[in-house]
């Protein structure tokens, strides 16, 4: 009896996975054209001989997916073509699916002269300049063999690269046409899953793992280590941390994560018996005592506070609730923050002291102008 017969079995709905083989290497039999932007913009709208197509790939938010074709009849009129994909399937497979789709409309179509197919995707474009194994190996072959075809009748074929959202006619037209193919089913359901789709799912997974980990050892950190650091909704990586020389950028994300180099850290893990301050002796040495109290630190915590004051960073009180989990999750205080590290030994382990008091006296050391680019790409 089949698994799918079974009082109770879980049916697959798809209909299996994509398939790949091994290929001889083949390049594309016609031109691939992609352009510097610019370019690619004014040649879109260029007039050319022959046929012009232009595809698309859409993917609605529910995950269904379709491809859209545009052309001009002989009349002028835009005529389109929609391929509707069902789900299981990403964007580059639809881009693939219009390319492909599109060279076989070609023959159809008929007539004499070259044929061009423009799309904005350059995943696709890249995909049919090889046919190794891979997402969208069958796809690749199928539109080379279509390509073939029209070159045996005599007709060239161009795949150009045109950049997208421009309000090019051609393009806009495909894109409809891409929008409404995803949002109907396809005939005979959705067929086998695509490699890409599988990847996307399993990264997926995978990341819901990780952060689910993560929240749960979280958890289990005490209250005081929970408080160090709460990071932003939505956080990524920081590009003005990420500027920063590795030491300094380290010693950063320790003292976001209650592990750096400091009395209470190192009493903790029993690296030392105390966790009195280094510097004046203060009877604990914590992240607040040195963002905030520290008498050794009065001078460059001045500058600390007046860079803060420049990027608009209200300065917390030592008064407030943790106010140093408020100053290291601002993301306008990355800057002022490494700058202050540098300026200091904070947070540096003692073998690593009298190099970071070297490195404080050089006021280039950690690149302020690598800094001050990574905040523009961050702006921009």
């Amino acid at each position: 009896m089949g698994g799918d017969q079974r009082k109770g079995a879980v049916i697959d709905p798809s209909g299996g996975f994509e398939e790949t083989v091994e290929a001889f290497p083949s390049t594309f039999p016609g031109l691939i054209r992609v352009l510097p932007a610019e370019e690619a913009y004014q040649a879109a709208g260029a007039t050319r001989p022959g046929l012009t197509l232009w595809s698309d790939g859409s993917r609605l938010e529910d995950g269904r997916t379709g491809a859209g074709i545009a052309w001009r009849n002989p009349r002028g009129s835009w005529q389109t073509r929609e391929i509707p994909l069902g789900a299981g399937k990403e964007v580059f497979d639809a881009e693939l699916v219009g390319v492909y789709q599109a060279l076989q409309l070609a023959q159809g179509i008929g007539g004499r002269g070259p044929v061009t197919v423009l799309l904005e995707s350059r995943a696709a474009i890249d995909r049919l300049q090889y046919l190794g194994i891979g997402p969208g190996q069958a796809l690749a072959m199928q539109a080379h063999e279509a390509a073939r075809n029209l070159q045996a009748r005599g007709r060239q074929t161009t795949i150009q690269w045109v950049p997208g959202h421009k309000g090019i006619e051609g393009n806009e037209q495909a894109d409809r046409a891409a929008k409404r193919a995803a949002a109907r089913s396809p005939q005979g359901g959705s067929g086998e899953l695509s490699l890409a789709y599988t990847h996307r799912s399993r990264t997926e997974v995978m990341k819901a793992r990780r952060q689910s980990w993560l929240a749960q050892a979280l958890a289990r950190r005490s209250r005081g280590a929970q408080r160090a650091y709460r990071p932003q909704q939505g956080w990524k990586q920081d590009p003005v941390a990420a500027a920063a020389p590795k030491k300094i950028a380290s010693r950063y994300f320790q003292l976001k994560t209650g592990h750096a180099a400091i009395g209470t850290y190192l009493k903790r893990i029993q690296a030392q018996e105390s966790e009195a301050c280094r510097g004046f002796q203060a009877p604990k040495e914590s992240i607040r005592h040195l963002l905030f109290e520290c008498r050794q630190w009065r001078r460059q915590r001045g500058i600390l506070y007046q860079a803060l004051d420049r990027v608009g960073v209200a300065i917390p009180t030592a008064a407030e609730d943790h106010p140093e989990g408020q100053l290291l999750g601002h993301p306008k205080a990355t800057k002022a923050l490494l700058q202050f590290l540098a300026d200091t030994t904070v947070g540096c382990l003692p073998g690593d002291l009298a190099q970071a008091a070297e490195r404080a006296r050089k006021d280039d050391e950690w690149g302020l102008e690598a800094l001050e680019e990574a905040e523009k790409i961050e702006d921009g």
